[in-house]
């Protein structure tokens, strides 16, 4: 029986009309229906049951109901908005599937969430986040842009570290939010520099198709990156797991919900591609850490149609897109983070600041806030105020590569004023006492 095949038995007995019919890409395919209600959902359920499914997982999020099931031959996943009064319905043929309950392990360490400072000498994007897990076990969260080229060692040797010297570094997963250059690059280096003493348990996202709808607004050296990584991905021979809105997996004491994906936002338009990231909450010894990713206008009002501060609430906040255009006011407020992380420089912060007053609300309502390009920052989890440390800065602006690059211009006095700064977190004397 193919997907298509499989999605109509499951549809079949369902009185509401198709909103849209979605390639979900990697085989996935979803149907929404508009106008429905929670009975509609057991229809579906019941009709998963006839064709063979078997229950895998259930989650609850206010009023958002999504249960996953499982044949042999696919996983089905069926969700419930009880805001927006819409039915989703995937099949998904190819995923690896997720821990659904906690995950059993020796406690060996703290728990801790770094914003990792990657390299911005040539670039002002680029994100990666690590967390330590209790069995000091790694997840990580993107990596970096193929501008950043030495991130991928600059990774391996954070991890290597942290571990102990006799054991291998165990990445338990590896998060991409989505497929833009400043995410996933450096992964890429990662996986052919092939480190014999890293093992990497699993990966996790949701990427859209490349070549979809709404694919002809988006740059064509994207595309070929999202489709270089995928190819890297698969190629690996790791095991895939293709994330979904409302799936709850565990990976050790990390406890992580999937609050939005692209299948979100279809059949609204997914022109800005930044719209396709994959947005999760994690919990780590109750601390909630978000991670929107690049998520913008369009997943912010899916997220904030969805769930109040029940949900949204949060300890530690990445700031959406690095702090450019995307999450929205009402985003920040319901989420009222404590530790605010821009993965940014921190010119690019400054002049984001007066601009955009999602930074300027998620700021205020923060006890404190960190700029990844002054130094790796970490965060020890649970988090309590005092505790976060920033490292030596690593990396410094090359002005002129920049201005090559990019034509950005920065005055002179300016320029020496962030290399003071700079000289000074480094944890080296600054230009005043340093000889001629």
């Amino acid at each position: 029986m193919t997907i298509l095949q499989t999605l109509d038995m499951l549809c079949a007995a369902l009185p509401a009309a198709v909103l849209a019919d979605y390639d979900c890409h990697n085989g996935a395919r979803m149907r929404v229906f508009d106008s429905t209600n929670e009975d509609m959902l057991q229809t579906v359920l019941d009709a998963a049951k006839d064709a063979g499914f078997r229950p895998f997982a259930s989650n609850r999020l206010e009023d958002n109901i999504y249960e996953t099931l499982l044949s042999d031959a696919a996983l089905a996943h069926v969700y419930y908005c009880g805001a927006e009064k819409k039915l989703r319905v995937i099949v998904d043929p190819n995923t690896t599937v997720y821990s659904p309950s906690p995950e059993a392990f020796e406690r060996r360490c703290a728990s801790a969430v770094w914003q990792f400072e990657t390299d911005h000498s040539f670039i002002d994007c680029g994100m990666c986040f690590i967390l330590r897990c209790a069995d000091n076990s790694f997840f990580l969260i993107d990596s970096g842009h193929f501008l950043q080229p030495n991130d991928h060692f600059r990774i391996y040797r954070f991890l290597r570290e942290r571990t102990p010297a006799q054991e291998k570094v165990v990445i338990s997963g590896w998060f991409f939010s989505h497929a833009h250059d400043d995410h996933v690059c450096q992964f890429m280096k990662f996986l052919h520099d092939g480190y014999d003493d890293v093992v990497i348990e699993k990966l996790y996202y949701n990427m859209t198709d490349p070549d979809g709808r709404d694919s002809g607004c988006w740059k064509e050296s994207n595309k070929r990156i999202m489709r270089d990584f995928e190819r890297e991905a698969e190629g690996s021979g790791l095991p895939i797991v293709k994330l979904h809105s409302g799936q709850r997996f565990f990976v050790r004491n990390l406890r992580i919900d999937v609050l939005c994906t692209h299948e979100d936002v279809y059949p609204n338009s997914l022109e800005n591609y930044n719209d396709s990231s994959t947005v999760l909450m994690i919990e780590a010894d109750g601390c909630r850490i978000s991670i929107p990713g690049d998520a913008g206008a369009q997943e912010s009002d899916v997220l904030t149609g969805r769930f109040t501060e029940k949900t949204l609430r949060c300890d530690v906040m990445q700031q959406a897109h690095h702090g450019h255009f995307g999450t929205s006011a009402l985003y920040y407020k319901l989420s009222a983070a404590k530790v605010v992380l821009f993965p940014n420089t921190q010119i690019i912060f400054e002049q984001d600041l007066p601009v955009y007053e999602a930074n300027r609300v998620a700021i205020d309502l923060a006890d404190e806030y960190h700029v990844s390009s002054n130094g790796t920052v970490e965060v020890p989890l649970p988090y309590v105020p005092g505790t976060v440390k920033v490292l030596p800065d690593e990396t410094f602006e090359n002005f002129d590569r920049i201005h090559a690059l990019w034509g950005y211009t920065y005055t002179d006095e300016y320029k020496q004023a962030l290399f003071d700064e700079y000289l000074r977190r480094s944890g080296l004397p600054p230009m005043s006492e340093i000889d001629p």
